[in-house]
Formats: C-alpha cells, sequence, structure tokens
C-alpha cells in the first residue's frame, strides 16, 4: 500500500486513541475535573505534531512499492456454539443501527475543533457517556479498499506516537469476531489499559462499508473487577455473556478495564472522494447492571 496514504489512516486511527485515552486517564485521575474533554491547545498541538511528521497535503505524492507484512498472527479460537454466534450477530445488528445514528449530524453536538476543512471533530453527551465524532475527508477514492483493510486490522499497530496491541480473541464468521486490544505509550498520559469488545465489518452498500465496536459482558477472569457492566448505548449487549481464557497481567490486574460503548467508521466513497465518520463512545468507569 502506498505508504503516504496509509498515514492518513493511521492519523485518523492515532488521533482518535489519543482522544480516547485522556477521556479514560481523566476518568481514573484523582483530581475532579469538570470535563473530560482535549483542550483545542492539546488537539491543535498533537495534529501539527503529525503533520509535521507527513504533510496532509503531501500525503498521496511518489507512492511507494507495496510492503509485504509477514508478521504471524495468533490463530483465533473458532466458536462454533451456534447460540453465542447469533446472539453476537444480533448485538453487532444493533450496534451498527446505533453508528448509523450518532453519525448524523444533530444539534447536540458541538463542533470542538476544526482542522483545515478536512477534519471536524464534534462531541456531545448521550446519558452518562460523551461521545466523539471526526469528520475527515480523503481527496483520493483510489485507496477505498485499502482504507477499509487498514481499519479493520485489529492486529498489533503503531498509530504515531500510540502504540496498541491487539489481537483475534474469537471468531464467529470472518467479519465478525472478538478482539482484545491493550493500549500504551499514549503522550501525556499515564493510563495503561486494555478492551475487549465485539467487532464486525459490513458492507451495506456498493460505495459505503461500516465498522463497528462494542463491549459486553466477557468474563476474563479480572479478579479484581467482577463486576457486570451496562453498555448504554447498545442495550441487547448486555444480555450478551462469555468467558475468555485471559493472560496473567489481565488475571492480576496490572492494566486498567476499559469498554466500549460504541465505536466504529463509516466509510463512503463519494464521486471525488472518501468520507470517513469516525465515532467513539468509551469508559473505563462501569455502570453496573442492578
Amino acid at each position: 500500500m502506498n505508504k503516504g496514504y496509509i498515514m492518513v489512516v493511521l492519523f485518523i486511527l492515532s488521533l482518535f486513541i489519543y482522544m480516547n485515552n485522556n477521556a479514560l486517564a481523566a476518568e481514573h485521575s484523582p483530581k475532579k475535573t469538570k470535563t473530560r474533554f482535549l483542550s483545542k491547545k492539546k488537539i491543535s498541538n498533537y495534529i501539527r505534531n503529525l503533520i509535521s511528521r507527513t504533510p496532509i497535503y503531501t500525503l498521496f505524492a511518489n507512492p511507494d512499492n507495496n510492503n509485504n507484512n509477514n508478521n504471524k498472527q495468533p490463530i483465533p479460537f473458532v466458536c462454533t456454539k451456534r447460540s453465542e454466534i447469533k446472539k453476537a450477530e444480533n448485538v453487532m445488528e444493533e450496534a451498527i443501527e446505533r453508528l448509523k445514528e450518532h453519525a448524523i449530524h444533530s444539534n447536540d453536538y458541538n463542533l470542538h475543533y476544526r482542522y483545515a476543512n478536512e477534519i471536524d471533530i464534534y462531541r456531545k453527551r448521550h446519558k452518562y457517556v460523551i461521545v466523539d465524532k471526526i469528520d475527515i475527508e480523503i481527496n483520493n477514492t483510489d485507496k477505498y479498499e485499502e482504507i477499509i483493510d487498514t481499519l479493520s486490522n485489529f492486529n498489533n499497530n503503531l498509530y504515531s506516537f500510540v502504540t496498541v496491541k491487539g489481537k483475534v480473541a474469537r471468531e464467529y464468521n470472518p467479519n465478525l469476531v472478538m478482539i482484545q486490544q491493550r493500549f500504551s505509550d499514549i503522550p501525556d498520559q499515564h493510563f495503561r489499559g486494555y478492551l475487549y469488545a465485539i467487532a464486525t465489518k459490513q458492507q451495506v452498500s456498493e460505495d459505503t462499508t461500516i465498522i463497528a465496536l462494542t463491549s459486553a459482558n466477557i468474563n476474563d477472569y479480572n479478579h479484581v473487577d467482577q463486576n457486570l457492566f451496562k453498555n448504554l448505548i447498545v442495550e441487547s449487549a448486555n444480555s450478551f455473556e462469555t468467558e475468555v481464557d485471559s493472560e496473567n497481567y489481565i488475571r492480576k490486574r496490572y492494566l486498567k478495564k476499559a469498554f466500549v460503548h460504541l465505536s466504529g467508521y463509516i466509510i463512503k466513497k463519494k464521486s471525488k472522494s472518501i468520507h470517513i465518520t469516525s465515532i467513539n463512545a468509551v469508559s473505563n468507569i462501569k455502570i453496573l447492571i442492578a
């Protein structure tokens, strides 16, 4: 894939992850703060640092030869339990519908930051959850499939300053999986955490693909944190329960456990550009099921 092009997609991901972890870190801070929003100055500085490495206006120049990644990923456990597969399918059907709803611009969204008429960051509150929305326009229609492949890669990645170690923990079908992700090396943040989520990729039309993630009650044998999580956006996720054979550092709670109420991307190919809408609502403060 064009190396410069990859930077566009990783730009979105790294900014998204940076914002997410700022929210997670703020929730764990002993200090009481009025807001978990990143300041405009912090976002601006972060974008400038990214752009200084690869200017956004020259990202499509001088394409490199494709590089093959020969890193082998662990073979995921393939679920054959029909009842669990069906529940996962139902959860993600709702997740996609909720993603579409929150992607629609409404009056409750506030414009928090705009960069060069190419990146708009909006925020709103939904019940007790902060929802981030990022709209970005990429003036290149040739790499639609590569964008989808990059955004649906849940394995280990380095997104600019941000390291995400991930794996597919369980496969329900090739486009429906359970993932584990661990976050580290976040600039100015002390939060080190992990999450489990169900993820799906669906082509909803010839020119539109949706990637969605949401957390459910997945027992990872974290012996410190055994309460049930309540998803405030994808309600069907609250009836989904299963177990995973997690690593020792999770069982001993060396990392903070985080949750995805809803996260994902709507990638739409237009006549002269590709529009990506990113929606994200995460939390590491559990809202308990009564």
